[in-house]
């Protein structure tokens, strides 16, 4: 078993069920992916059903209504455990300074849209009359809500389907949590801290990936917490000192199906060079140009990412239908026999009665 890859695995509790709460998960992680496509379910669903006993999708709603949760963005669309808000802060405050998200910023709309929020209370982009057009389709008070939310001026109560709905910030935060902005030092040790504790080891750049403006802010922490002796380097990799006094537990042999967005897999380069895994979602990609298929999942069993699997579910058949099977090296009987318990596992979680090979 490889040391490495057992660190990882353990501090991603893929094996080891996370026993302390949904927030208390989220929290663990750093961060919670969130993503539109439902080929089989949402991915923030699917990352927590690998690892909460018995999770229920009504489950994420409830923590967001009790506050202990809140939406926005991480290294992208995510949700936050509530403790980390006065680090978003930093963010918030470098779009309202100007720095740009996705678009210009119409200051007039923006004042209109929050007027409306502040007077009617929760609102979501539907509630506005849509104009015409606009980026990616988006009316221009979508843009506005959008642009608000950035910068901290507005924040998602919850969702409306999969709508964002939008509120003040001061009639969602609880009174307890700590609002000022954290100092750059705190907020790049915040980061450092996270990584380590949900991914156990890595580089400098896989801490700050796609942290615009972070790269900087992260250095300087690993620089602070090597002096300080919090960090050590160990075969090229950063971790924590903790860490490296210790064996982490091996990894069973038992199959995981993984969303594409799950952290364990999210940054490819690292993937290939911790797990020698040479993946990506090829949704995006012509038909032509695909592997594994529109939807493939990385199939994990013990410390080896060993296949991926193309599935969809097909609801009004009642059936979780497998598109394509590709794996690395032809499996032996127990690694097939751990594939198909998986498959029936993840059907009756999405109430889906048969497995079904096309």
């Amino acid at each position: 078993m490889d040391p490495t890859r057992a660190l990882v695995l353990a501090r991603q509790h893929l094996y080891q069920p996370w026993q302390q709460g949904l927030a208390g998960l989220i929290a663990n992680l750093g961060a919670l992916q969130l993503d539109a496509i439902q080929v089989i379910c949402r991915a923030h669903h699917h990352q927590l059903y690998n690892r909460l006993p018995r999770y229920q999708e009504s489950a994420l709603a409830s923590a967001e209504q009790r506050r202990e949760i809140f939406e926005y963005w991480s290294h992208a669309a995510a949700y936050l455990p509530m403790s980390s808000y006065r680090f978003a802060r930093i963010r918030m405050d470098r779009i309202r300074e100007g720095q740009r998200h996705w678009f210009e910023k119409n200051a007039k709309l923006c004042r209109f849209v929050l007027d409306r929020v502040r007077a009617e209370g929760p609102l979501k982009a539907s509630d506005f009359v849509k104009a015409k057009g606009g980026w990616w389709q988006w009316s221009d008070e979508k843009k506005a809500l959008e642009q608000l939310f950035h910068e901290g001026e507005l924040m998602v109560s919850h969702r409306d389907g999969f709508q964002k709905v939008f509120d003040l910030p001061e009639r969602l935060l609880p009174s307890s949590v700590e609002t000022c902005r954290a100092s750059d030092l705190d907020y790049g040790r915040h980061l450092v801290h996270c990584f380590m504790a949900s991914q156990g080891l890595g580089r400098v750049e896989e801490i700050a990936y796609l942290r615009r403006g972070d790269g900087p802010l992260v250095k300087a922490a690993v620089a602070a917490m090597r002096q300080s002796g919090e960090l050590v380097e160990k075969a090229g990799e950063l971790m924590l000192a903790s860490d490296a006094q210790h064996e982490p537990p091996p990894a069973p042999r038992k199959v995981r199906l993984l969303s594409p967005f799950d952290p364990l897999v999210l940054q490819r380069k690292r993937l290939n060079r911790l797990f020698g895994f040479d993946y990506q979602l090829e949704c995006y990609l012509p038909e032509a140009k695909r592997r594994y298929g529109y939807f493939g999942l990385p199939i994990l069993y013990g410390d080896a990412l060993v296949g991926v699997t193309d599935l969809k579910a097909d609801r009004p058949a009642g059936v979780l239908r497998v598109k394509a099977l590709h794996w690395q090296q032809k499996p032996g009987a127990a690694l097939e026999a751990s594939f198909h318990k998986a498959l029936k596992d993840f059907a009756r979680f999405h109430q889906l009665p048969e497995v079904a090979f096309v």
